[in-house]
């Protein structure tokens, strides 16, 4: 009688050990799922004016943001599986810190995302606005007092306002989960290359009179300080990284961006784009 009594424990014992090990997986399981569902989703998030919409690409998958949406996808290069972008043309710096950084604010702080990189193309147009009618003084004479009034005028408007839209940015991201990679774009000459009389006074206004990005400029001699030292100077002040289109586009204007066609369209081609998105790669590797 004792030894069937022990047979039978044995023989009950094998179900309940297989019952645990099953129950045990299948709350294993449960949790990684519930895990996954939890994940929040990796973010590349775009910004800024018509560049950054993709503007003078022949497709919509051929503007630069698209473009690195891969890159940006890799898990060495921010690991960012969604691409985001809130960017509006026609936008200046002014113009962004309204309802497009509210829609940058609530993607970056939304807890269901993880925001991994962050684009930001803005200044272009604080330009270009002087260059918008006929009677404009800078398209009438870009070397007259009231363009040259009118370049200082925008220029004193920009290095108020860049820190504040990076800052503001940089406040968000201190928030959000992770480790994120800030990319902000200079701006390069659409009329370089070209012997456009807009040439030389738009890489003047761009790079200031000693034609180079000089943060040192900004402080001691401003009429030194153009657009493009305004911006990377304010972006390496916030660390963030550099993308230096200027030399992107160079003096090949006509062959990478539409300034040759009929209109004023100042924005990148296919080639113009990708070599856009080539320096942003390049910038992040450096």
């Amino acid at each position: 009688m004792a030894t069937i009594v022990a047979a039978g424990t044995r023989a009950n014992a094998a179900p309940t050990v297989v019952a645990a090990a099953l129950l045990a997986a299948i709350l294993t399981l449960m949790q990684a799922t519930s895990a996954a569902a939890a994940a929040p989703t990796t973010v590349d998030l775009a910004m800024g004016d018509s560049l950054a919409v993709g503007d003078g690409a022949s497709t919509p998958d051929r503007a630069y943001v698209p473009l690195l949406a891969e890159y940006f996808a890799g898990s060495a290069h921010g690991g960012a599986k969604q691409v985001v972008n809130v960017a509006v043309g026609g936008e200046t710096t002014s113009s962004i810190l309204g309802s497009q950084m509210a829609n940058a604010l609530a993607v970056i702080g939304d807890p269901n995302t993880d925001v991994r990189v962050i684009s930001l193309s803005i200044g272009g147009n604080d330009l270009q606005v002087l260059l918008d009618e006929p009677s404009d003084p800078c398209v009438v004479d870009p070397s007259s007092f009231a363009c040259q009034f009118g370049v200082a005028v925008a220029l004193n408007g920009v290095a108020t306002r860049y820190p504040v839209i990076l800052g503001t940015l940089a406040a968000a991201l201190a928030a959000d989960p992770g480790t994120e990679k800030v990319f902000v774009l200079t701006n390069y000459n659409p009329f370089g290359g070209t012997g456009s009389p807009y040439e030389v006074p738009v890489d003047f206004a761009l790079l200031g009179s000693d034609l180079a990005i000089d943060c040192l400029a900004i402080q001691t001699d401003p009429a030194r300080a153009g657009l493009n030292d305004l911006i990377a100077c304010s972006a390496a002040a916030f660390g963030d990284i550099v993308v230096d289109v200027y030399p992107v586009i160079g003096d090949d204007a006509l062959a990478l961006t539409h300034i040759g066609d009929p209109g004023f369209n100042v924005h990148p081609n296919d080639d113009g784009h990708a070599l856009v998105a080539k320096a942003h790669r390049r910038a992040d590797r450096d």
